[in-house]
């Protein structure tokens, strides 16, 4: 399990502050529905927050209004960003991964089919979960829209499932067909379900690929060809899978399709 180091942009919408306390202006995923085993969450402020806000303050509540005992991890240390505005908040891995759930305190802390809410500094965030995503990421099933070549089109990525935001935004790359790294800007959507990436000069023609770091991850903590409850001793992903080319073409006005 990896955690990205880096500061996402807000996935909600920002929060106005007139006083120096520092406000909540993100928490993601932010995806109206999650799966059972969610790793993570992200709690973004407009301001360093680091020594004013702690795990401890974040707090996932029942339907019924009731606080789930000890559903997240204390370490004794908070996570931040480097900057000090992002909060990584870490659910129990021992509690959500497969086979090794018990009773009460350590059952699970998201079941399946209930609702709950994420609750930090006044500020309140729903999912309804879903059941356990235990299946490793597959490159190769994600749906590619290729952008025009002279364009500053976008190239979007859609994927089969929430990913982790945060790691979207350093684990994948766009190189040319001599393996060249490209300069753009990322945006991710609310959900982690939309990838974009927007060069900073138009698309020349040609063939690329989209380059998969080895430790993006979906928000249940499955890889590309390794799922969290994989067995031990498991093969790597084959280097094929970490890539996934495309082709930026002229568009010819009024062509026949």
């Amino acid at each position: 399990m990896v955690l990205a180091s880096t500061a996402s942009a807000p996935q909600v919408a920002a929060v106005a502050s007139t006083t120096s306390v520092p406000q909540v202006v993100a928490i993601s995923p932010a995806a109206k529905s999650i799966p059972a085993n969610t790793l993570r969450l992200y709690v973004t402020f407009d301001r360093p927050a680091r020594g004013l806000v702690a795990t401890r303050d974040v707090r996932l509540v029942d339907a019924d209004g009731r606080v789930v005992d000890g559903a997240f991890m204390d370490f004794g240390q908070d996570l931040w960003s480097p900057d000090g505005r992002r909060l990584t908040v870490l659910f129990d891995p021992g509690r959500v991964k497969r086979d090794v759930e018990g009773d009460g305190g350590s059952v699970a802390p998201l079941q399946a089919g209930r609702s709950y809410t994420v609750e930090v500094d006044g500020k309140r965030f729903q999912y309804r979960v879903t059941p356990a995503a235990r299946t490793p990421i597959n490159p190769q099933t994600w749906s590619l829209a290729s952008p025009n070549a002279g364009s500053r089109e976008a190239l979007t990525v859609t994927f089969d499932r929430e990913m982790d935001g945060a790691l979207l935004r350093d684990q994948l790359d766009v190189v040319d067909d001599q393996g060249r790294s490209q300069s753009g800007r990322v945006t991710v959507s609310a959900s982690g379900r939309v990838w974009r990436w927007r060069p900073d000069r138009g698309w020349p023609p040609g063939a690329y690929r989209l380059v998969v770091g080895s430790s993006l991850e979906d928000v249940s903590g499955n890889r590309v060809g390794e799922a969290l409850d994989h067995d031990v001793g498991a093969p790597d992903a084959a280097p094929e899978n970490l890539a996934v080319r495309f082709t930026v073409e002229h568009h010819v006005a009024g062509a026949a399709h």
